[in-house]
């Protein structure tokens, strides 16, 4: 694994996709700590993608036109939920003046899980590693499995950085205008539930 391979990995890691957006969405209305365990999420995902190039489960669903559009619809639709669930959160009126934390303590574990299905449920990352990994593996080497599994887990760790450089962003702008505090409101909650549904519409028909 060369610079020329971490520098191009932290280069498409920025592009603006699907699980840039959902990071920056969670930390600017959330904050950092709700966004790094997304993040962390992500991260976990990308072993499982990376895991599935080494062993040809990914040539698999790439091969398979109705397996990958199952895969792509169920990425979409859970985005939908999300959607719908941002929308049933928002608590009925009350008198009360705005919380800074209105929703109550954030749940690591569930925003974890949260990272995981979305980037699992999300079949471009495997297209991209299929087709992006193979790439850096050296035309001799006797061991592609593992020079698959050693490019995936570095890409895996670019992506990490890149995420949690994108936390602190919108971290820092949640702390700066104090977002959170709004994020229990009507209004608040169609602009992520909008959000939500913008990200499954790239998905499904990017």
């Amino acid at each position: 694994m060369g610079i020329e391979f971490l520098f191009v990995s932290f280069c498409l890691a920025l592009l603006p996709g699907p699980d840039i957006l959902f990071v920056l969405a969670q930390s600017v209305t959330r904050g950092f700590r709700t966004a790094i365990a997304v993040s962390l999420g992500l991260f976990s995902g990308l072993f499982v993608h990376t895991a599935a190039v080494a062993l040809g489960v990914a040539a698999l669903v790439a091969a398979s036109p109705v397996l990958f559009k199952v895969i792509k619809s169920l990425g979409a639709l859970y985005l939908v939920f999300l959607g719908i669930s941002a929308l049933r959160a928002v608590p009925t009126p009350s008198a009360k003046a705005p919380q800074e934390n209105p929703q109550g303590p954030v749940s690591f574990s569930k925003f974890y899980r949260r990272g995981i299905i979305m980037n699992l449920l999300n079949p471009k990352v495997i297209i991209f590693f299929l087709s992006f990994l193979p790439g850096f593996v050296p035309a001799e080497s006797q061991h592609i499995g593992w020079q698959l599994v050693e490019l995936g887990l570095g890409f895996a760790m670019v992506s990490l950085v890149v995420f949690g450089l994108i936390s602190l962003f919108g971290g820092w702008l949640n702390k700066r205008f104090r977002i959170a505090r709004y994020s229990a409101s009507r209004p608040f909650a169609w602009v992520t539930a909008v959000l939500f549904w913008g990200i499954a519409g790239w998905i499904l028909l990017g």
